[in-house]
């Protein structure tokens, strides 16, 4: 039966143009600490799940963060890559040094045997100073005694 459906699958791949990829297209849900970025070191977690929701724990996960270049003031582009340390059971985690303030785009992508398997891209804004706590959730300070 496994080797039928393999079979089905591979058809319709050919037939249908469909991409190998989108058959084990895996889920990417990421994280960053502190949240929202800030300046210097920020750690980066990555869960990578199949298409069940069950973890891939034997994926290399690379993370990349781009900051365009701005014409206006003559900035360059900005660029920071690496690869993410497997803990298991599907995380995956690292530290990316964010050098500027500003909007990066954060692109991690999930291989396995050299495949692309996942990919998350999200754009990320980096503060040189943490917003302040909205009012609205912020606790009171206790009552002194």
């Amino acid at each position: 039966m496994i080797v039928m459906r393999q079979v089905i699958v591979a058809l319709l791949t050919v037939l249908l143009g469909i991409p190998a990829a989108a058959q084990t297209a895996a889920s990417l849900k990421l994280t960053t600490t502190p949240d929202p970025l800030g300046l210097g070191q920020n750690r980066f977690d990555v869960i990578v799940a199949d298409a069940k929701g069950r973890p891939i724990a034997d994926a290399e996960v690379a993370l990349s963060l781009v900051m365009p270049a701005d014409p206006k003031t003559k900035h360059p582009e900005m660029r920071t890559e690496g690869t993410l340390n497997n803990i298991g059971g599907g995380k995956y985690n690292g530290i990316a040094f964010v050098s500027m303030a500003g909007v990066w785009h954060v692109t991690a992508t999930a291989t396995r045997g050299g495949k692309t398997i996942g990919q998350t891209k999200i754009s990320l804004t980096a503060y040189a100073t943490r917003p302040a706590t909205p009012k609205s959730t912020a606790k009171p300070a206790p009552a002194a005694k």
